[in-house]
């Protein structure tokens, strides 16, 4: 289920003294299993973008294609798409509005033609698929856990679809580093099965562990597009404006600038960790 995304502008209050375009000419092509990290400053049209792909709004110009159809085109079928493609925003919990645990993430199977012992089974893997027991939380209200917990639930409720295309808004906002750590281990895993993942995130070092593109936007338009380890490392470009780059890319940059030999494609800690060791091997030998 490729997306493509041909010359789309969107504009918000069309006509009204409020009138603000938001994104402006996007030609963009996401291949089947990528991983792609989008940035930029608040306003810049990350939120639209995604909400486009989700077929939550309409672009004012250009076409939205999921697998060669154009969503918004007549006659689509808008109901398969909810199926295939799940979209967790900001602060999921607050999206969390059944009496139960089980209603709540069955939600999104309402309209599949599911037998109710299927139904079942498909939220049990949810569930679990996030840390819980079925049988122990599947009764519960919402008012009875936490708010990590809800937050949980609410990713349940998007990936009960098993849907092949993921996208998420800011999805590690707020979360204590132990949940964030579990939630992105969750999140990789699909992407390595085959999903499809696009995640906003303004935590540039999050991106540079996991994403294998990053977009960046800025005042409605794509003005970067490649390889995370190419559009980290203009580091001047990034920190012009404003946005920065991962730690470990950052240390590099700042060890080079001080005349130390390092590589400079370094975008994870892992790979931070791996040049440190091979720095420390080499200083050994000489």
């Amino acid at each position: 289920m490729p997306i493509v995304l041909e010359n789309v502008s969107f504009t918000y209050g069309t006509g009204t003294p409020f009138e603000t375009v938001a994104l402006r000419e996007i030609d963009l092509r996401i291949a089947d299993g990528e991983f792609v990290g989008v940035m930029g400053h608040t306003g810049c049209g990350k939120s639209t973008l995604i909400q486009l792909m989700a077929g939550l709004l309409t672009p004012a110009h250009g076409k939205v294609m999921i697998d060669g159809a154009d969503i918004n085109g007549k006659g689509y079928p808008l109901a398969n798409l909810r199926q295939r493609l799940s979209i967790i925003f900001q602060y999921p919990e607050c999206q969390i509005f059944e009496t139960t645990m089980e209603k709540d993430v069955a939600f999104g199977l309402k309209h599949s033609g599911l037998s109710a012992p299927e139904i079942q089974a498909k939220v049990c893997r949810a569930l679990e698929s996030v840390g819980f027991s079925f049988e122990e939380i599947r009764s519960l209200s919402p008012l009875e856990l936490s708010g990590g917990e809800k937050r949980r639930v609410a990713i349940a409720g998007a990936l009960v679809t098993e849907p092949q295309i993921l996208i998420l808004d800011e999805p590690v906002a707020g979360i204590d580093p132990v949940g964030r750590g579990d939630f992105l281990k969750l999140v990789s895993g699909l992407n390595r099965n085959g999903v499809t993942v696009l995640m906003v995130s303004h935590n540039t070092d999050v991106l540079g562990d996991y994403a294998e593109r990053i977009l960046v936007l800025d005042q409605g338009r794509l003005i970067m597009d490649g390889p995370t380890r190419s559009v980290f490392s203009d580091v001047e470009k990034l920190e012009k404006l404003r946005l920065g780059v991962c730690r470990p890319r950052k240390i590099a940059h700042l060890l080079k600038e001080r005349g130390v030999q390092f590589p400079q494609d370094i975008v994870s800690y892992e790979d931070l960790l791996k040049a440190v060791i091979k720095s420390r091997k080499s200083v050994a030998v000489s």
